[in-house]
């Protein structure tokens, strides 16, 4: 059985492939929402001559990500903050960690993201492939936090306004998730008859994966 860490794994091998025409020798990323350098260290294994940089919002997750990646460059601050966004513009930027559904004002970031680049930005995440926005509130242990999926057709509506050119990869999970009893919000796979593996979680709500990319 695969473990979490395989199938994260499985998510980056497939963000990494949109974008590996542009990963060439010394261009500049930028990972926004990096947490602990999971897939900066992803990406140097692949591409060792990469000018990388990782930001977050946590100066813990910016420690811990200094030592997973010691090579690389780090930021602490907040995409939806422009006052603590990077000075410098990056060749590519990167949301890896799919955390956008934390933020309810998604053209809030969405601008701050793109200002970031110089070519092209990617977010991997889950987006709603019907029209509906989807905003609830889950609550874990006395914690509330959103859960926002926002529909790829309202991002495709905001981002034609701006006239930037972008496209939604959806991606299936290619393997079983187990269950973990311990932690009820973290993702599992369950079989569907119609549709092959779908994640779950305890919400339960089913987790519709893409990457969704923008040209500037």
């Amino acid at each position: 059985m695969y473990k979490i860490e395989h199938y994260t794994k499985e998510l980056f091998n497939f963000l990494v492939r949109q974008a590996r025409w542009q990963l060439t020798p010394g261009s500049t990323v930028l990972d926004v929402a990096c947490t602990r350098g999971a897939f900066l260290s992803y990406v140097r294994s692949l591409y060792p001559a990469l000018s990388l940089t990782g930001m977050d919002v946590s100066p813990r997750f910016i420690g811990e990500a200094m030592e997973t990646v010691p090579d690389a460059h780090f930021w602490v601050g907040d995409i939806c903050i422009q006052d603590q966004l990077p000075a410098e513009r990056f060749d590519l930027v990167f949301m890896s960690g799919g955390v956008h559904y934390l933020f309810s004002d998604y053209e809030l970031w969405l601008r701050n993201l793109l200002s970031l680049t110089k070519r092209s930005a990617y977010v991997c995440g889950l987006f709603n492939r019907e029209a509906p926005e989807i905003n609830p509130i889950v609550q874990r242990s006395g914690d509330k936090f959103p859960w926002n999926l926002v529909s790829e057709k309202s991002i495709s509506t905001f981002l034609d306004r701006l006239n930037i050119r972008h496209k939604f990869f959806r991606w299936e999970v290619p393997i079983e998730l187990p269950r973990v009893n311990a932690d009820s919000a973290q993702s599992c796979t369950m079989e569907s008859k119609d549709s092959g593996l779908l994640v779950v979680n305890g919400t339960p709500i089913v987790h519709r994966f893409a990457v969704l990319r923008m040209e500037v």
